[in-house]
């Protein structure tokens, strides 16, 4: 198990975390009614993240049921460690 901080506001979120290979970890969760009360900028929709730490990269896909039938589009971001350093 893992925790997700979703949110400034909402604090977080428990997610399952299963190993993928030496170097990278998958993270599923969804957002909890009660988090989703707190911020209010989370959906119910399912979250999986892939954080390889090989190349210190991180995937993030959004499962909505929003447009059934269709792919969640892609973006683009940075990720930095929470205590600002770079390993």
């Amino acid at each position: 198990m893992a925790r997700i901080r979703a949110s400034e506001e909402g604090g977080p979120a428990p997610a399952v975390m299963k190993r993928r290979s030496d170097s990278s970890y998958l993270l599923d969760w969804t957002p909890s009614r009660a988090l989703m009360a707190k911020a209010t900028e989370l959906s119910s929709d399912r979250y999986r993240a892939v954080l390889n730490l090989g190349n210190l990269k991180v995937s993030l896909q959004v499962l909505t049921e929003t447009m059934p039938g269709t792919l969640s589009p892609r973006g683009a971001g940075t990720c930095i460690r929470i205590d600002g350093s770079i390993p």
